[in-house]
């Protein structure tokens, strides 16, 4: 008798134990998901990859940059203010800097609450010199809009685009003193392309440089022999939303800088204007010449291929990108002009390793007059 109650016992102690763990089991389930995932931050103006930034003019910064979470991004604040973010995420501010060394605070806040910053150090100083003709006369500035597409939201996205152009910036800024401007992804919308040049035009001084770098897709109408570049919200079947090359040549036209250089890493960039061969040897000695170039206005091309496609990168940069960036990293020479930089380090290099042939060429009823785009290598 004994022996069957013990047994009883322990079957109610063995039933009573699994309900509550079923219980428990049943409780773990139902409990909600707790994110704790940090929003990204991508800072995408200014470049910030090489520690404290050294800013060339003025006292103020436009900050861009883009936010994500997969909860979605609830708000982003610069400097403590939240600013306007889209559908994308994508964000800008101008911020106000005080001379010597100032610290921006980016954060991001998702809808749960979450919270992740960067900071940015940045040491405002004086203007960087620059050599604007051989002679050293003259204090123009370079400036650089660069745009980078691989997210395309209707079309075939590409893979190098975005890194192709942040590499360029980098060489543009440290090695040559460029004031630089980036436009990639979500930020490179035809609106959001057409408001930049725009910008850029109305603060050039005659003395002034500016260079535009593409790298995206292309596209040439045969019927009407018009070239467009093609913003990342482009449609293959809407025509009205890609920017017609012609529409950047026309902001040209009207730009008071005394030198343009168009560099276009896309399909088809050759068709952005007619075919132009300039006399590289000029009269007397290359510095007499190089004096000539840079005193005289120019708006000039330099495009990754001709009336063709062209190779997209496969291993961190196009073809065109990869030659581009080692030419101005160790040029033949301190002083060059864009002519120079294509014929004898960029055009055997790319032609060689794929199927497109790198061209130079004016862009016609834009302002050209004799010269040419010089660069100036400070370091």
């Amino acid at each position: 008798m004994l022996i069957r109650l013990a047994v009883m016992v322990l079957l109610f102690i063995c039933s009573a134990t699994a309900a509550l763990a079923v219980r428990q089991k049943v409780k773990m389930s139902v409990q909600p998901h707790v994110d704790t995932t940090l929003p990204s931050i991508v800072i995408i103006s200014p470049i910030v990859n090489r520690g404290p930034v050294t800013l060339a003019k003025g006292a103020k910064l436009a900050v861009k940059g883009i936010a994500t979470d997969e909860s979605g991004v609830a708000s982003v604040t610069v400097n403590g203010k939240e600013v306007t973010i889209d559908d994308q995420g994508a964000f800008a501010a101008d911020v106000m800097l005080n001379p010597g060394q100032s610290q921006i605070v980016v954060a991001a806040f998702d809808a749960n609450g979450n919270k992740s910053q960067q900071v940015i150090t940045l040491n405002r100083s004086g203007s960087v010199p620059l050599a604007d003709n051989v002679n050293g006369s003259g204090q123009g500035k370079n400036y650089a809009l660069l745009i980078g597409i691989n997210g395309y939201k209707n079309i075939q996205p590409l893979t190098s685009a975005i890194n192709d152009v942040n590499t360029v910036t980098q060489v543009l800024r440290d090695d040559y003193g460029f004031v630089t401007t980036v436009l990639i992804d979500a930020m490179a919308t035809r609106s959001g392309i057409a408001r930049e040049l725009a910008r850029i035009r109305k603060e050039l001084n005659p003395e002034d440089r500016l260079l535009i770098y593409y790298a995206g897709h292309g596209f040439h109408d045969k019927e009407t022999d018009t070239s467009y570049w093609l913003p990342v919200d482009a449609d293959q079947n809407e025509v009205t939303e890609w920017l017609p090359t012609r529409d950047v040549t026309d902001e040209l036209h009207r730009c008071k800088a005394r030198q343009v250089l168009i560099v276009s890493d896309s399909c088809y960039a050759g068709t952005i204007s007619r075919s132009f061969n300039p006399n590289l040897a000029g009269e007397g000695s290359r510095n007499n010449y190089l004096q000539k170039m840079m005193g005289k206005p120019s708006r000039v091309l330099i495009a990754s291929g001709g009336n063709e496609p062209v190779a997209d990168g496969a291993t961190g940069h196009s073809p065109f990108a990869d030659a581009f960036v080692k030419a101005l990293t160790s040029p033949f020479d301190t002083q060059f002009t864009a002519e120079e930089l294509l014929t004898r380090q960029i055009k055997e290099s790319v032609a060689g390793h794929s199927a497109q042939t790198p061209q130079y060429k004016v862009i016609h009823n834009s302002g050209h007059d004799g010269g040419d785009f010089v660069f100036v290598k400070l370091r």
